[in-house]
């Protein structure tokens, strides 16, 4: 029976990994051909319940790191592989969620077992920094053509600029399993000023347009309420970000995903204004306003702006907008027949995007021979 080993050596590190893979673990569910092999390192009990999660849905494995480094992830996660591949015979595919991907292309050849009959790597990023150096891109590509090799992007315009890239290898798109079939219904919230409720929720840093909305909502409140939750990405960001410092709907914590449900559900839209973004990614964002039913206000552009182009979950609007407090008033209200069919959109992204059909794809990659 054919086993496969899913890696995250990026799971102890401070933000979105773990999340992710206990949601990936969840909606797979218990199988006993998938293990899983963790980072670990002196963290909150956030992660402790998380790898209590996880080992109850499958076999589970870690492997020390002294930083949240991806590049030390990826070293020590081959070097118990090798470990591994001496006590379990039966593993022959490995999946990486993250990943250096020099480091793991540079040194795959000196670990690579002929048993093991794929390799997939999932990554979210542009091949950019990889084809604009000659080097990595020589040990990149020799590595994407391996015949064991599948490299993995979220999304279709991410995996077309890779085949462009390296049109010789084996490049797919995979679709994400971070929206669990579990639905939390929306909330209707007493609203006596009858405004309109903002959300930024997550990983608070510079690019979420944090530093203009802000200012935008405090020199008018009339547009709506506006809450900033999360926690800062560090403390850089945090300096820069001092336009948070008296805003009263900030609030500064680290959220676990029910802190983060709970907070999105009481907003009526979910901001995602990223500036200095690659559009061609996803956004978990994009997914916990779907879990929450919540429409989503995004820019019309990249993966963001197709998804609501497509299921019509929310309102895209132009970064060239040059009012955007006259913008944000027009949004439809919360009861309204137009945001009734914000909401619809909202079960079309779902559908589309959870469930048994997204599952089936993710696994047929995963064992495919």
């Amino acid at each position: 029976m054919p086993k496969l080993l899913i890696v995250q050596p990026w799971f102890s590190a401070l933000g979105h990994p773990a999340q992710s893979l206990i949601n990936t673990a969840k909606t797979i569910g218990r199988r006993d051909q998938i293990s899983y092999l963790i980072s670990s390192r002196k963290n909150s009990l956030f992660f402790e319940e998380i790898k209590q999660d996880l080992q109850r849905l499958s076999d589970l494995k870690e492997f020390p790191v002294k930083t949240d480094s991806l590049r030390e992830g990826t070293i020590n996660a081959l070097l118990f592989i090798k470990k591994l591949f001496h006590i379990d015979a039966s593993i022959d595919r490995i999946f990486f969620l993250d990943a250096h991907l020099t480091i793991l292309a540079f040194l795959w050849p000196f670990f690579y077992k002929k048993r093991i009959k794929r390799l997939g790597v999932l990554c979210l990023a542009g091949p950019e920094t990889i084809t604009h150096n000659y080097f990595k891109k020589a040990i990149v590509s020799q590595f994407l053509n391996r015949s064991e090799t599948v490299l993995f992007l979220r999304t279709d315009e991410l995996a077309d600029d890779w085949k462009k890239a390296f049109p010789k290898s084996l490049i797919k798109s995979l679709p994400s399993l971070e929206l669990p079939t579990d639905y939390i219904p929306s909330i209707s919230f007493d609203n006596n000023n009858n405004l309109i409720k903002f959300g930024i929720i997550g990983q608070i840093r510079i690019g979420k347009s944090i530093e203009w909305l802000v200012p935008l909502f405090q020199k008018d409140p009339t547009i709506g309420q506006l809450t900033v939750a999360g926690a800062f990405a560090n403390h850089d960001q945090s300096q820069a970000l001092c336009v948070l410092n008296n805003f009263e709907g900030f609030h500064s914590k680290f959220l676990t995903e029910e802190e983060l449900l709970s907070t999105a559900v009481k907003q009526d839209y979910l901001l995602m204004l990223y500036d200095n973004w690659d559009s061609r990614m996803e956004s978990a964002v994009m997914f916990i306003a779907a879990r929450v039913h919540k429409p989503v206000i995004v820019y019309d552009k990249g993966w963001l702006g197709r998804m609501v182009a497509t299921y019509g979950n929310g309102i895209a609007v132009s970064a060239d907008q040059n009012d955007f407090a006259k913008f944000f008033k027009s949004l439809p209200k919360p009861n309204s027949n137009e945001y009734q069919k914000l909401l619809n959109g909202i079960d079309k992204f779902r559908d589309a995007h959870s469930g048994v059909k997204v599952k089936n794809v993710f696994l047929r990659e995963m064992f495919h021979d």
